[in-house]
Formats: structure tokens, C-alpha cells, sequence
């Protein structure tokens, strides 16, 4: 039997360690290349999603389109009137506001935001949050964003209605 003392035995071993830690350090570093892909595929989407919107903002023939694939109840109120196309322009400019926000609210939760820099992007969607169209989109789209960012949202929006509630009673 061989001690670890033997330099054939030593060597064997120092040699599966090397092998085993640069396996681990390969497995990590795809990992990591792999999740930056799948995050760099999304990001495209989100883009083409907003490319989408400006469009339907900057085409006109796209209004009528519009009207069909959002009812009233969505836009503001089973009894609202028909949208008008500066109203849809409006409201696509806000969706388009929403997923910005989105976005940032994910890099902030995966730390890629620092809190100081995140205070201040989340005072200004508070501000954004009080405009009714982006509460407008905020109830008819939840479903289509990001669960933790859509209630953040809910969130900030149900601090403001005591305070909204209490200042119409006085």
C-alpha cells in the first residue's frame, strides 16, 4: 500500500482536485452565461413589445384595432365614452411607461439597481401612479406584467386611496 506521502499518489490527487475545481468553475460559468442569454432574449421581447406600442401610437390606421382589442369596461369604465385616438396614444404611451418601470423594478430586485438610485426611480413612478390612466392600465393589464412588480404597484395604489378617499370628504 502506497502513502499519501508517495509522490505518484500526491500527484493523483492534487491532479483530481485541479480537474474537479476547473469542472465546477465550467459548470458556474455556463450557468451564468446561460441565464445572461435567457436575459438578453427577454430584454429583445420587451423591446419589441415597446416597438410595438410606439407603433400603435404613431399609426393611425392602427386606432380602430385598438377599439376592438380593448373594450370600455378596460379603458376606463363600463360607462366611459369611446376612446379617442389621442386617448389611445395616451394610454399607449403609459404602457409603454409601465413596462419601463418593469424593467427597472427587476434590476433593482436582482441588485443590479442600488437602493439610493432605486429611491428615486420609485418616487417617480409614485407620481406617475396617481394619473388614472396609468391606474387604468395597472387594472386591466396586471396579468401580462411581472407578478412582484405588478404588486409593488397595487401596493403603492393602495397607500393613495385613504388619502384620496379622506381629501374628497372634506
Amino acid at each position: 500500500m502506497s502513502a499519501i506521502t508517495d509522490p505518484v499518489v500526491l500527484s493523483t490527487i492534487v491532479q483530481t482536485a485541479v480537474v474537479t475545481l476547473t469542472l465546477v468553475i465550467f459548470i458556474l460559468s455556463f450557468r451564468s452565461q446561460n441565464k445572461s442569454i435567457q436575459e438578453q432574449a427577454y430584454q429583445k421581447v420587451m423591446d419589441d413589445y415597446g416597438d410595438v406600442m410606439r407603433r400603435m401610437s404613431d399609426v393611425p390606421e392602427l386606432y380602430r384595432f385598438q377599439l376592438e382589442l380593448f373594450d370600455r369596461a378596460q379603458l376606463g369604465g363600463p360607462d366611459s365614452k369611446t376612446p379617442t385616438r389621442e386617448d389611445m396614444v395616451i394610454r399607449n404611451y403609459v404602457v409603454e411607461m409601465y413596462g419601463f418601470f418593469e424593467r427597472l423594478h427587476a434590476l433593482y430586485r436582482r441588485k443590479w439597481i442600488d437602493d439610493d438610485t432605486w429611491k428615486q426611480w420609485a418616487a417617480f413612478l409614485e407620481l406617475i401612479s396617481r394619473h388614472p390612466v396609468f391606474q387604468a392600465v395597472h387594472r386591466s393589464s396586471g396579468e401580462m406584467w411581472d407578478k412582484p412588480f405588478v404588486d409593488y404597484v397595487s401596493k403603492i395604489l393602495d397607500r393613495k386611496r385613504p388619502a384620496d378617499n379622506s381629501e374628497r370628504q372634506q
